[in-house]
């Protein structure tokens, strides 16, 4: 029996995805550690999660934002992002106005505290980001950039794909 394979029922060899060499299981893992220390450390240092880093981070690159903006920037789910600004409101960080055209709308804004809360976590979120570069010489970064980049498109593109037919086959672990 090779690295790929494993017995199944009525000891039929069954090929077996390998893991080492398929670039979304790279991804997901890294993702997932890196996910679980910031939501940790942002959590005992400052009191917000993971999630409402993610809307500061993306209510930083504009003005003013819409939940339904954050969601398409950031790729998380409409609840989600729902609960971590209701949160960050409560905390004072953000204020939200509703838009008069769009009944449901609500446009959010930093409060100054907010705005200094999201400088003092990005300076630490760059030198974490440091560390996990750590060893890349700016070559290296711009074509890992570069990289994650197409591979982001990519993803776009097969999320907008839609639902796959074949009822077995799951999109986590689609190449």
């Amino acid at each position: 029996m090779t690295t790929g394979e494993r017995r199944g029922e009525a000891n039929r060899v069954v090929p077996v995805l390998g893991l080492d060499e398929f670039a979304p299981y790279y991804l997901r893992a890294i993702a997932n550690r890196l996910a679980q220390a910031a939501s940790r450390f942002y959590h005992r240092k400052f009191g917000i999660g993971l999630t409402e880093w993610s809307c500061l981070s993306t209510l930083a690159k504009e003005e003013e934002i819409s939940a339904s903006r954050i969601c398409e920037m950031s790729g998380f789910d409409k609840g989600l992002v729902s609960r971590g600004l209701a949160s960050l409101e409560a905390k004072g960080f953000i204020r939200s106005t509703p838009v008069k055209t769009h009944n449901r709308t609500r446009l959010i804004r930093f409060t100054s505290t907010g705005r200094a809360l999201y400088g003092e976590i990005e300076e630490l979120a760059l030198e974490r980001e440091a560390q996990l570069l750590k060893g890349f010489d700016p070559d290296d970064r711009a074509t890992l950039m570069a990289y994650l980049r197409r591979m982001h498109r990519n993803a776009l593109e097969l999320a907008s794909q839609g639902d796959y037919d074949e009822p077995t086959r799951s999109p986590v672990f689609d190449s």
